[in-house]
């Protein structure tokens, strides 16, 4: 891991020092990164190649402030995230669903996974698309991507703690919405 991070800092140096080319090793090396945020907050699947292309026009205008005391994909991610939040609430403002991946439960369900599964996963994935965008980053990173809550600190440059609280309160939330919304299947 330590190779790829000097590597990364290499190559900010030499685009900051205007090898322009040297961008495209970025590019390959984290473009599914981006489109793997982009697919996890929601993005429409046929925004996704164009909104790769925006975060990475952005990460390019902006690699000046870019600080090598951070690994670059966690930077990248923060760019990445902050970009697709915001193009989030850019289609809702006109009018556009946000699509919640499908595969949020088990990425390779059980062929005789019941209808009620099925129906519980959809209500959550509906769920989540309502909660507030830190909140779902926090839920993503650690039970979708599987990251630990020090890797999600780190990735968010967040304090553990602030990870720990976003967890319980996005938990507690999410739950709340159910129960309320869904009393038959979510309540106590």
């Amino acid at each position: 891991m330590e190779d790829r991070a000097a590597q990364d800092q290499e190559v900010v140096r030499a685009v900051l020092r205007g090898d322009r080319e040297a961008f495209g090793d970025l590019v390959a090396r984290y473009q599914k990164l981006v489109a793997s945020v982009a697919w996890r907050y929601g993005t429409r699947r046929e925004e996704i190649e164009d909104v790769v292309s925006e975060v990475f026009f952005k990460a390019y205008r902006n690699l000046h402030r870019y600080r090598p005391d951070h690994a670059f994909a966690t930077w990248l991610y923060r760019l990445a995230a902050n970009h697709v939040v915001d193009h989030g609430r850019r289609a809702r403002r006109r009018g556009h669903d946000v699509e919640v991946p499908e595969d949020l439960d088990d990425p390779a369900p059980d062929p005789a996974e019941s209808a009620e599964s099925r129906e519980r996963a959809e209500l959550v994935r509906e769920a989540l698309e309502e909660l507030r965008p830190h909140y779902r980053e926090v839920l993503f990173l650690v039970y979708i991507e599987g990251a630990s809550v020090e890797q999600a600190a780190r990735t968010l440059g967040l304090p553990q703690g602030t990870i720990k609280s976003r967890l319980l309160r996005g938990r507690q939330t999410l739950g709340r919405q159910l129960a309320r919304r869904h009393p038959e299947i979510f309540g106590d």
